[in-house]
């Protein structure tokens, strides 16, 4: 039986973990905190995420050496957001690697050098692209561990790697979907988890449903520009992996993105937001380096801008977002 090791143990890593057992897989878990991995061990549960969620793992399923999980497995699914990425994985060596499909459901940039996770795990570990996938949406975890109907995108520039992933979280309930396109999918989660922090701030400084749906047309015309500019190719934006994932992290009550932004919204400050929420907000984060990232290329986003400069120049949201209204289509 193929090994699965599952890195991380936020909600994602917990939704995964949840489907592979419900699938009869072979699973290995690590977790990152001693206390967490303890309270799974007696409760049969994940004490901080998704907390309802029956976990029945043999005491050899966890561990909280990684080392360990990345030998033993043959397929990685990692969970962990991009600002822990670089730590987490900093004792692994490319001959661990070797002949591993790694998935990563991660959706952000990593800080500082402004990279795509493919990009930076592909040149980490020395991978052949064909052994990177990305998963995405649209798919929130509280959704997947209720058994809601959900559909997922497994990318890489191998089909039959990307279908290979996908077997191992195909259920009754989820359809998956397989794209070559990992770049543009990989760009269009973040710059999806940005507008959905422009969803939330617009909600609480007054705005209605109808501006929120000028809104994301606008967004999905900023993305349509973005994946033209950074990674031409034949796709369809109105699929679920690019507009449909948009849609439900603009809207859905489970999206940190939006709930974070609607906190900022409300007056809270970044730190605290951020503190109160317990959870990472990956467009936070994102906005920063992807704002870096299109000062480089001279590419022009207008909401993205707006996002940043809430967010880092502490502009007035809603003197910023009707500085918007005027621009938008």
């Amino acid at each position: 039986m193929t090994k699965i090791g599952v890195i991380g143990a936020g909600s994602y890593g917990t939704a995964i973990v949840k489907t592979l057992l419900d699938k009869e897989g072979d699973v290995f878990w690590w977790i990152r905190k001693k206390d967490s991995l303890n309270k799974i061990k007696l409760f049969g549960r994940n004490p901080n995420y998704l907390r309802s969620v029956d976990l029945k793992l043999k005491e050899d399923q966890l561990s909280t050496d990684i080392k360990e999980i990345f030998k033993q497995s043959d397929i990685l699914f990692i969970a962990v957001p991009s600002l822990f990425l670089r730590q987490v994985l900093r004792d692994i060596s490319p001959a661990i690697m070797k002949n591993k499909l790694i998935v990563s459901t991660t959706k952000g940039l990593i800080p500082h050098d402004h990279q795509l996770i493919s990009e930076y795990i592909i040149k980490k570990f020395k991978l052949h692209p064909e052994q990177f996938v990305f998963l995405t949406g649209p798919a929130h975890a509280e959704e997947i561990v209720r058994k809601r109907k959900t559909y997922l995108t497994l990318a890489s520039s191998s089909e039959e790697n990307a279908l290979e992933a996908g077997s191992f979280l195909g259920m009754d309930f989820i359809n998956i979907r397989t794209s070559t396109d990992v770049i543009g999918l990989e760009y269009a989660a973040v710059l999806k988890n940005i507008y959905a922090i422009a969803a939330g701030i617009s909600q609480s400084v007054g705005y209605g449903d109808n501006f929120l749906a000028v809104l994301i047309s606008n967004a999905i015309r900023e993305m349509d520009l973005m994946l033209k500019e950074e990674c031409a190719a034949e796709r369809n934006l109105m699929s679920s992996g690019y507009l449909g994932d948009l849609l439900v992290t603009a809207f859905s009550k489970f999206s940190r993105n939006r709930t974070f932004g609607s906190m900022i919204g409300k007056g809270y400050s970044t730190k605290t937001a951020l503190i109160e929420m317990n959870m990472i907000p990956e467009g936070h984060y994102a906005v920063k380096s992807l704002c870096k990232l299109l000062q480089d290329r001279c590419i022009s986003l207008q909401i993205v801008s707006a996002v940043y400069h809430i967010l880092y120049k502490q502009e007035d949201p809603l003197i910023t977002l009707q500085a918007l209204e005027e621009r938008f289509d």
